[in-house]
């Protein structure tokens, strides 16, 4: 998907959706302190503290700087969908609208673009909005991106900040970030006893695939393919690893929220394919 932004540089478009300047200088993994979800991000960025002397809760990963002004990719959820029930073409305006009336309060606020997308194998909508600040400050404009969707009845979204002048620079750390992004069973889940041995956790049974495993296996898909394209960036590669997500894609979709064991055994043989 092309945002309102050009994405000069991604290599592969619609499919890995990640652009060369960042498959260049290479990824890292942002594990959610709760261990809820993950997602990638540009090794030039760090982790984002609650508080801005580097303490606190970990709330996502930055590029800020002086020179850089405010660069900042935060996931939020899971929380109440209100009164959303899906994300689609025909929801989109109205998803749009709730997200103006919650950010552009100010005149100085204004929606620039809303379009769909994909996130977490769902529909998903990108809606950007530039903050031209105060009159007559120095402060260049800002963009404050949502991309938002609805995953087993709750609300998601990314909240991608950074300079409009240097949105060629940092809006791909955002796309990178949308189509990595990945949840993760809840530890929560109570496991079931086992018959026998006195309350504890029973094993999985064979060929058991729970949304955890595939998610683990689609991120190692994501890891592969990323150190490939670093080493190679020829036409024939891009076309080998675009298929690889384009298989890895159909899979999650047709997954959801139940998987298979004969989805943990597809995504096993693209990783085959990719050895």
């Amino acid at each position: 998907m092309m945002s309102f932004f050009a994405r000069a540089g991604l290599l592969l478009a619609l499919a890995l959706t990640m652009p060369t300047a960042v498959a260049a200088q290479g990824t890292r993994v942002f594990d959610a302190p709760d261990g809820s979800y993950t997602f990638s991000y540009p090794l030039n960025f760090a982790l984002d503290h609650e508080f801005a002397d580097g303490t606190g809760d970990v709330t996502g990963v930055t590029a800020s700087s002086p020179t850089n002004g405010d660069v900042i990719v935060t996931f939020l959820g899971p929380r109440d969908a209100g009164d959303f029930k899906e994300v689609s073409e025909t929801t989109r305006p109205d998803i749009t609208d709730a997200f103006t009336k919650a950010v552009a309060r100010l005149a100085s606020t204004t929606l620039k673009s809303s379009s769909m997308t994909t996130m977490l194998g769902r529909p998903a909508v990108d809606m950007i909005f530039q903050n031209a600040r105060m009159p007559f400050s120095k402060e260049r404009p800002q963009i404050k991106r949502y991309v938002f969707t609805i995953a087993s009845g709750k609300a998601y979204n990314f909240e991608c900040i950074y300079r409009a002048d240097k949105a060629e620079q940092f809006a791909p750390a955002c796309d990178l970030a949308v189509s990595t992004v990945r949840l993760r069973d809840g530890a929560a889940k109570a496991k079931p006893a086992a018959a026998n041995d006195g309350g504890g956790a029973a094993p999985p049974a064979a060929g058991s695939c729970t949304r955890e495993e595939l998610n683990k296996r689609s991120m190692q898909v994501t890891d592969i393919t990323s150190n490939m394209l670093m080493k190679d960036q020829s036409p024939a590669m891009i076309e080998r690893l675009k298929k690889a997500h384009d298989a890895m894609r159909a899979v999650d979709e047709r997954a959801s929220a139940a998987p298979s064991a004969q989805d943990c055994k597809d995504i096993d043989a693209i990783i085959a394919t990719l050895k």
